[in-house]
């Protein structure tokens, strides 16, 4: 079973980057096509403003839990890469804790904010606000996801990123 939800992860993993990347360049066209519309032509896009705060939004998100599936959301390397084993392992059991804590609270507090503007529609693009919304608890799913497929330190494919060496212990300089 876990085989399984690993090899899911990993397709997760791709798409959730693909997806990422193509919001990347949505938002940069969008906002260099606004610039030049709004500076060379002196004719605005009412709806660039919307399409980049609406795939930005989406991007973050996404990239977020990405984070999770690469186990490199926010960590004190310095201060863990110190620490004993079993210290050490205890400190990523608490920020999985609160990760997986993280994950429900956008699961819940984005499914209440759809519910809330289920009737609203955006200014410009007259698309449903819900759609914005949806962002926060499809991330959440995302990072539950990947903290299944990752278990107590595999990350479903992807590793933790080694601890940074300390200037000089090499022999190398800088």
């Amino acid at each position: 079973m876990t085989k399984r939800l690993r090899v899911f992860n990993g397709l997760l993993v791709r798409l959730e980057t693909y997806a990422v990347g193509i919001l990347v360049i949505a938002v940069c066209d969008v906002v260099l096509l606004q610039v030049l519309m709004r500076y060379l032509f002196a004719w605005p896009n009412p709806w660039s403003e919307e399409v980049s705060r609406f795939c930005f939004i989406w991007m973050s998100m996404l990239g977020a839990s990405l984070a999770v599936a690469h186990r490199s959301h926010f960590r004190f390397d310095q201060v863990t890469g110190r620490l004993p084993p079993r210290a050490k392992k205890a400190v990523e059991t608490s920020a999985a804790a609160i990760v997986l804590m993280f994950a429900l609270l956008l699961i819940g507090t984005g499914i209440a904010l759809m519910d809330l503007t289920m009737g609203e529609r955006s200014a410009a693009l007259n698309l449903p606000v819900a759609l914005v919304y949806a962002a926060a608890p499809v991330s959440g799913v995302l990072m539950l996801t990947h903290l299944l497929a990752g278990g107590a330190g595999e990350g479903g494919g992807t590793s933790a990123p080694p601890s940074p060496q300390q200037p000089g212990s090499t022999g190398e300089v800088g």
